[in-house]
């Protein structure tokens, strides 16, 4: 009685020390996977995910993360003057025409959060070349992850000519939205490979939606045929504000525009519109559009949580007074001065609007022309008050500089 008990305590036991050899703690996947994501540390994760590739049933996660590792040991410098690094370099280009759809899919699911390694990773599906192409629109069309769509656009960019008939493709495929179709078009018209013009000019555009005949339009117009230009210019004056932000983005390519329909537009009461065109006026120079531009600071329209819904295009204005500086001559005239002015009398509600007209009169040029202004208007002493007087602090402390600068 005693032994038929004893028997099936063995076989428990085996089947317990059986059960106790499986791994404990994380895989080799998951430490490779931490120590190449979360720690940038491509050169210790190699080991981890060769190991995983061999042991992993499912290869994509373990094989895109290798295409990753090697291409940022590579691009970050940690590799040089190893004896390792042409064999990284093989295994880099290897892996690279390896890729299958599937684990290129992983690749950007993985890239889709912020790291270290996104960028080197991105450019190695750049470096895949057109086989790539399709995956990088499917998500760029899907709009599968909000945040990278920038990075797809990019990396679609940088392989020029390759990405070009995979656009193409989908922008004449019936499924594709118009908003994607709109994305595509002006990659193609960054990317600025002619081969598109005749497959752009086959489409029947008469039908199309008119945010996308308006990108079109641009398009084939930064391609070469400048026939379009009538038409966009028109744009401008339209009232579907999409059709106008199409349009306000196209001035920038554009040659020999009318600069006064430019500041005119400076008062759309679309920010976007008001971006592009402040945009399209630092390759449009006029002395003309300079207090048109200084009115935008003024602009005082905020959202119920205190956004500020002109914002960027503030800064844009900045940005292109600037280019204004130092182009000098006549284009720089009475910059320097107008901007104190917007300051000295408080005709700037919002801080940080405040805070970035002072730091820009911080700048070498401009201090140096309100030097000159000091001695023929005593400016100093308007802006010492003006400081005295402010209410944000750190708008203050940046007055007290701008002022030790000024004597």
């Amino acid at each position: 009685m005693k032994k038929l008990t004893i028997i099936p305590l063995i076989l428990l036991l085996f089947i317990s020390i059986g059960c106790d050899t499986k791994q404990k703690g994380p895989t080799h996947l998951e430490v490779g996977r931490a120590r190449l994501i979360e720690s940038g540390n491509a050169v210790e994760a190699v080991d981890f995910l060769i190991e995983a590739e061999k042991k992993e049933d499912d290869k994509a996660e373990p094989r895109s993360l290798l295409v990753i590792a090697y291409s940022h040991a590579l691009a970050s410098g940690a590799t040089r003057g190893q004896q390792y690094e042409s064999e990284y370099q093989r295994q880099r280009k290897d892996r690279i025409a390896a890729l299958n759809d599937a684990e290129m899919d992983k690749m950007i699911e993985i890239l889709s959060k912020r790291s270290q390694v996104q960028q080197n990773g991105f450019q190695a599906l750049v470096d895949k070349g057109a086989d790539a192409a399709p995956i990088l629109i499917k998500h760029l069309v899907e709009n599968t992850y909000p945040d990278i769509q920038k990075n797809l656009t990019t990396s679609l960019i940088k392989m020029k000519s390759k990405a070009v008939d995979s656009i193409l493709d989908s922008i004449t495929d019936a499924a594709t939205p118009p908003a994607a179709k709109v994305k595509l078009i002006r990659i193609l018209g960054e990317i600025g490979d002619k081969k598109a013009i005749e497959r752009l000019k086959a489409i029947d555009i008469d039908n199309l939606p008119a945010t996308v005949k308006m990108e079109l339009y641009t398009t084939l117009y930064r391609l070469g045929d400048t026939k379009y230009k009538v038409q966009i210019l028109a744009g401008l004056t339209t009232d579907e504000v999409e059709v106008r932000r199409a349009a306000a983005k196209a001035m920038s390519n554009l040659k020999d525009v009318n600069k006064t329909s430019l500041i005119r537009k400076l008062k759309d009461d679309d920010p976007q519109v008001v971006t592009d065109i402040v945009k399209s006026l630092s390759v449009h120079k006029t002395r003309d559009a300079v207090t048109p531009l200084l009115n935008v600071l003024k602009i005082d329209d905020t959202t119920d949580d205190g956004t500020d819904k002109f914002a960027n295009a503030k800064k844009e204005v900045l940005n292109t007074l600037e280019s204004y500086i130092e182009a000098g001559g006549e284009l720089k005239k009475g910059i320097a001065k107008e901007l104190a002015y917007l300051i000295i009398k408080k005709e700037i509600s919002s801080d940080n609007v405040r805070l970035q007209i002072v730091q820009f009169l911080k700048k070498p040029e401009v201090v140096k022309s309100l030097k000159a202004i000091n001695v023929l208007e005593g400016i100093n002493s308007e802006l010492h008050t003006a400081a005295q007087g402010e209410q944000s602090n750190f708008v203050k402390t940046a007055f007290n500089e701008l002022l030790e600068k000024l004597k």
